[in-house]
């Protein structure tokens, strides 16, 4: 990939009068990325392999834009209507806090300076623009204390700046103790500022004994200013949530993330390792919180995002990731992917929960810390959503049309390659192919010797009630098929995978209702209605088995899992031509 920037003398200007987007356009001066359509990539599936438009009006589907400057950057609209991603110089000496800039989330400039911190930094930091257009600033520093983790602090600091052409404020530390990656940092309609994050309880550090409760060595705390930043006061609860004891982790309830609803609640998502996200409520602006509970959103052991549209629409980010064969690996579930979900009331229902992040490869560096994670979006001023995520070799940045998510129909013929098919593991056992007989694309899936066979994933908009088809080309030995519709990602050869799908279908030709087809091709089709529990199995258009789920979905299906049965061997293959989904209207 090539990216071109503004000369220094050129960024500099620009970026310190704060009007990037406007001087850009107004000089004629365009820096941005080469042609795409011929753009090399790692991947060899997912949406990592999408072309990007060379105009920003032009994205629909997510697209990847560019490596992140580096782990848990911030990524602001400012008032200007451009868009700045702050972070810190880590790898390196940690010990600045720089920024890129953006009129359109396509095109970056060069790193700017913002401002030299008062010690050695770790990667989190948030920055928020206030409605009088300053900005604010929080970030973590190293040191060593009594309060933190076995005598080690990441304390949190804050700064501000008033205006563009004033420097920031002199750095002052607002939390002494240990604090993890901080995910939130708002302004209420009040006025009011509010920080959220987990700090380390000392008192907690070791496991209790048995047979009573462990809520780890985290709580999560709120911090409020009603003065600009100048004093922060803490709110009365600070929260818990119990942990699964048997995860090799147990930090507890971290990395909240927290938005103010259109009733004057506040909202806050929980990261924890029990699969799901925990959600707690405060009613009188971040004073007080009600107990953590479980929320309907299934998630590793990941953060969440929020974000707000300029239309009141909310799009949630977060990591809807389970391994079942392996429950104590990496995050709790992995974090190969990233999904959006949007809601036009207020968080009551939400559609999409598509794949809007994915990790560049199939083999995974095995580093600390890695996958998808951590993302901090924005709107831009044309409506689309910018986002930065990541860490390791999967840190992005990721445009897209909030209106993907709610599309109704979806399909895919592997015309464009592997954009919307994830395959981690599998690459010996699921492959691209030439179609024999017509020429064009499908997917050849082969059953592996001595292992799980592996299972093709295709992730579409989550539905209550839908119909998806998927058209087969069968071999005269005719395989049997494992089908699986679910509400969550696992990776390709998770051998339990199944076994937690919401509901599924082994598909043996030999048993297919009627007369043998005069061909190979078969469209299996389900249709299935999450009100009733129910789904069904039809063949070449009539109806070959029922199941009831095994599960009610929380927020409709949004994968299909397609491969071999478990004992099926080699040579047993088949090709899969086309995939299409068409949703109920208004489900949920």
């Amino acid at each position: 990939m090539t990216i071109r920037f503004l000369p220094k003398h050129l960024t500099a200007t620009l970026r310190n009068s704060r009007f990037v987007g406007i001087s850009v356009y107004c000089l004629g001066v365009f820096w941005g990325i080469e042609s795409y359509a011929q753009r090399p990539d790692e991947s060899s599936f997912g949406m990592r392999l999408r072309g990007v438009p060379q105009r920003a009006a032009d994205v629909f589907e997510p697209v990847f834009v560019t490596a992140a400057p580096t782990n848990e950057a911030t990524l602001i609209r400012t008032k200007n209507g451009g868009l700045t991603i702050f972070y810190v110089n880590r790898p390196g000496e940690a010990d600045k806090l720089l920024s890129i800039s953006s009129p359109d989330g396509l095109h970056w400039s060069e790193p700017v300076k913002e401002l030299d911190l008062p010690g050695q930094a770790y990667y989190a930091n948030r920055v928020l623009e206030d409605r009088n257009g300053g900005l604010n600033c929080i970030f973590h520093l190293w040191s060593t204390g009594d309060n933190g983790y076995r005598g080690k602090h990441l304390d949190v600091w804050y700064c501000r700046k008033t205006a563009a052409e004033k420097p920031w404020s002199s750095p002052r530390k607002i939390y002494d103790g240990y604090v993890g990656s901080m995910r939130s940092f708002i302004q209420l309609t009040t006025g009011e500022l509010l920080i959220s994050f987990a700090r380390a309880v000392p008192q907690r550090l070791e496991k209790p004994a048995d047979g009573q409760k462990d809520y780890g060595w985290n709580d999560i705390l709120v911090l409020l200013s009603d003065d600009n930043g100048q004093n922060w006061k803490p709110s009365a609860d600070q929260l818990q949530v119990e942990i699964d004891g048997s995860m090799p982790v147990r930090y507890g309830g971290i990395e909240p993330n927290v938005l103010e609803l259109a009733d004057g609640r506040l909202w806050m998502l929980i990261r924890t390792n029990k699969g799901q996200l925990y959600e707690s409520f405060s009613t009188d602006r971040g004073r007080s919180w009600q107990s953590a509970q479980p929320s309907r959103f299934i998630s590793s052991d990941s953060p969440a995002e929020l974000l707000r549209l300029s239309d009141n629409r909310i799009v949630l980010f977060y990591n809807g990731n389970q391994r079942w064969d392996n429950p104590r690996s990496y995050a709790a579930g992995g974090r190969e992917v990233l999904h959006a979900a949007v809601s036009r009331d207020e968080g009551k229902t939400w559609k999409g929960f598509r794949e809007v992040l994915t990790t560049p490869s199939a083999q995974q560096k095995a580093t600390s810390d890695r996958g998808t994670a951590y993302a901090s979006a924005a709107e831009t001023i044309a409506g689309k959503v910018a986002f930065v995520a990541g860490q390791g070799e999967a840190k992005a940045m990721v445009l897209f049309d909030p209106d993907w998510l709610e599309q109704a129909e979806v399909r895919d013929d592997f015309s464009a390659g592997l954009v919307q098919w994830t395959l981690y593991d599998a690459d010996s056992l699921i492959r691209l192919t030439p179609d024999p007989k017509t020429g064009q694309n499908a997917l050849l899936v082969t059953a592996g010797s001595g292992k799980t066979n592996a299972a093709a994933l295709w992730n579409f908009p989550a539905t209550a009630q839908g119909t998806l088809k998927v058209e087969l080309e069968l071999p005269l030995d005719s395989p049997v098929v494992s089908l699986m519709l679910t509400d969550h990602f696992s990776v390709s050869t998770d051998s339990k995978a199944a076994d937690h799908a919401v509901v599924g279908f082994v598909f043996k030709p030999a048993n297919r209702p009627g007369k043998p087809p005069k061909n190979r091709r078969t469209v299996l089709e389900i249709r299935w209605n999450s009100a009733e529990n129910k789904a069904n199995l039809y063949v070449n258009g009539r109806l070959a088995a029922q199941s009831d789920f095994h599960r009610r979905p929380g927020c409709g299906l949004n994968y299909l899992r397609i491969g071999l049965a478990e004992h099926s061997v080699p040579p047993a293959t088949f090709m899969i031509r086309s995939v299409a989904l068409s949703a109920q209207k208004n489900n949920n």
